[in-house]
């Protein structure tokens, strides 16, 4: 069967690379969705009861001192305002090589997560596989962090983001493969570790479609182009979300690479990129575990109070808000606490322990214990168990 990729109403044009084959997608097997028979309950219907009872389990709570108290419950108590039996700790990096193949991805993420007892399985993607979706092509050159550079960006022009197709998840390889990870981590783990998947903000995806340079002048010179770009983009994303939660995940982890004040101000985002992202997060609203992570310095705090998420992170050692002031703009709890370079990378022991100590007071204990975003490939054993075991010392 020929190769299908779901459309938006309208005709649209076909994106055509410059010096690459008509396509968009090299890895997207096109289809349309057929309606429902008469009568029968549509499938997002069909899917609620098991989101429901995935979020009951993420309720259930032994309070301290009443019997063992599961990751799960020991997050879901920080989120009420309560004190658990000891903090909640995770830490996450990118595994590249093992993140192109799920079974693989997922063995290295539960090792890494059994091997320091975190309370938090968060799968950290290949952070090209959106944008492969859409023709992307990367390529691994050891980066320290394990990230891809990128050989081919399928957008170049403003006529380009008019001419992306909505994607069916299920259908494009690198979109599955992440639905794989999070089924295939579910069995591993049990109901009782959150399991935490990995999405691109809208306006992230558009970045690593055109390259920064590229979006920044869209935005400024045909704004109407990029928007009808992020309207795909979004749509494809809230599929993807549906799925990852129907494949057994506990909430989502939602990149925002885009919203600092480096790049955009708080209008021009609110303008283009706030309900894209509000839309993602919505389609994890029978989940109990959503993340926002403000990706670059001078972060848009401003902009979570809009967002339905229950923990909110940033790179809180740099230019812009500390732990403090973050908690107060967001309303929210925070997953965070340890610079991941300066702290976790480059510092001692003793750093690692003196960050988890100074993060806990600075956030009256409405913390998850983690590094303020991907850590390093080089960054100690040491200084990760360091931190693990400075969070289990605090104590409840």
């Amino acid at each position: 069967m020929a190769a299908r990729a779901r459309r938006g109403a309208g005709p649209r044009r076909a994106l055509r690379p410059r010096h690459h084959a008509r396509r968009v997608g090299p890895d997207v097997r096109r289809r349309t969705r057929a309606a429902p028979a008469a009568g029968r309950e549509p499938a997002a219907a069909r899917r609620r009861a098991p989101r429901r009872a995935r979020a009951a389990a993420g309720r259930r709570r032994t309070l301290p001192g009443r019997g063992h108290v599961t990751p799960a419950e020991r997050v879901r108590a920080t989120l009420a305002g309560e004190r658990p039996d000891r903090p909640a700790v995770t830490v996450w990096r990118h595994w590249p090589g093992a993140d192109q193949d799920a079974a693989a991805h997922v063995d290295a993420e539960v090792r890494h997560r059994d091997a320091l007892d975190l309370d938090v399985l968060k799968l950290t993607p290949s952070a090209a596989y959106l944008a492969e979706g859409w023709g992307a092509r990367t390529v691994d050159r050891g980066d320290p962090l394990g990230v891809r550079d990128y050989l081919h960006r399928p957008v170049s022009e403003p006529a380009h983001w008019h001419a992306l197709p909505e994607l069916v998840p299920a259908d494009v390889v690198s979109l599955a493969r992440e639905i794989t990870t999070v089924r295939l981590a579910r069995a591993r783990v049990g109901p009782d570790v959150p399991v935490l998947p990995t999405v691109f903000s809208p306006l992230s995806v558009a970045r690593y479609l055109a390259g920064e340079d590229v979006l920044l002048t869209h935005l400024r010179d045909d704004r109407a182009a990029v928007v009808a770009g992020l309207a795909t983009i979004t749509r494809t994303l809230v599929a993807l979300v549906e799925a990852l939660v129907d494949a057994g995940a506990d909430g989502v982890y939602l990149s925002l690479f885009p919203a600092s004040h480096r790049l955009v101000d708080a209008g021009t985002y609110r303008e283009v990129a706030l309900d894209g992202d509000r839309q993602v997060l919505e389609a994890a609203s029978a989940t109990w575990l959503r993340v926002v992570h403000f990706h670059l310095p001078e972060p848009l705090l401003e902009v979570a109070p809009a967002l339905p998420a229950e923990l909110v992170s940033w790179e809180h050692t740099g230019p812009g808000p500390a732990l403090a002031e973050g908690m107060r703009l967001t309303g929210r709890p925070v997953l965070g606490g340890v610079d991941q370079v300066s702290v976790l990378r480059d510092g001692t022991p003793a750093d690692v322990r003196a960050a988890v100590r100074a993060a806990w007071a600075a956030t009256g204990g409405r913390l998850v214990v983690a590094p303020a975003c991907s850590y390093p490939l080089a960054v100690p054993p040491a200084h990760l168990r360091a931190l693990v075991e400075e969070t289990r010392a605090l104590g409840g």
